[in-house]
């Protein structure tokens, strides 16, 4: 199952997590000083973490068919028979999304727990599996993670959700499926357009040097200037 088969009731919800997370970026962007008030990442982070659940939980008491909740201080947001958590992960869309990952050392006990459980439902005896990928086919895994990244200069600049398992390798990926929900336009064509007008305007010392008449003054028009 990835995010086109998902339930109808997570469009909503997809929705509203997307405005709460670029509006989260966006206010920590603007009020940003490095100079002024010593900002650096980790107060930027810690701002996103924040700002980002508070304005997911007020979408959410507006949204009929999801609540959230904080057990052992992580968000989790269930509706629909899913469980989404959400999670901060790098500072731009390139982010190696298979470096997310819930399942080493570094994760906490609660991450731990999201990856295992959708193990342990893949292993289920019964399921057909796949041939290629040795995951089960039409596998409805429960537990989802939002992850999105961004920097104080950009904002936000993707989000993903995507279905996390506990990989048995560090080589293989963490991820049974991982969608983008939301990805910032690219400003190339912008930077690009504009490069090109620079290029194609010369150079002050590139100039023709210019050709000034000098005309004398006569005595009689002198008086008159």
């Amino acid at each position: 199952m990835a995010l086109d088969d998902l339930p109808q009731e997570f469009k909503a919800l997809g929705k509203a997590a997307v405005a709460a997370i670029r509006r989260a970026y966006d206010i920590n962007a603007e009020r940003y000083d490095p100079l002024v008030a010593g900002d650096d990442a980790v107060v930027f982070g810690i701002g996103i973490y924040r700002n980002s659940w508070y304005m997911l939980e007020q979408e959410i008491d507006s949204l009929d068919d999801w609540s959230s909740a904080r057990p052992s201080g992580s968000l989790v947001i269930t509706g629909a028979g899913l469980r989404v958590h959400v999670y901060r992960h790098g500072q731009n869309a390139e982010i190696d999304l298979d470096s997310f990952r819930l399942d080493d050392a570094r994760a906490s006990e609660t991450q731990r727990l999201i990856a295992v459980s959708n193990s342990l439902q893949m292993s289920l005896p019964g399921l057909e599996m796949s041939s290629e990928t040795s995951v089960p086919v039409d596998q409805e895994l429960s537990e989802l993670v939002i992850v999105h990244a961004g920097n104080p200069d950009d904002a936000c600049c993707g989000i993903w959700i995507g279905a996390p398992i506990a990989a048995e390798e560090i080589t293989r990926s963490p991820w049974v499926w991982i969608e983008p929900l939301w990805l910032a336009e690219p400003a190339t064509a912008e930077v690009v357009a504009t490069d090109r007008e620079l290029s194609s305007t010369p150079r002050h010392d590139e100039l023709p040097e210019p050709i000034i008449a000098l005309e004398p003054v006569l005595a009689d028009d002198a008086e008159n200037l």
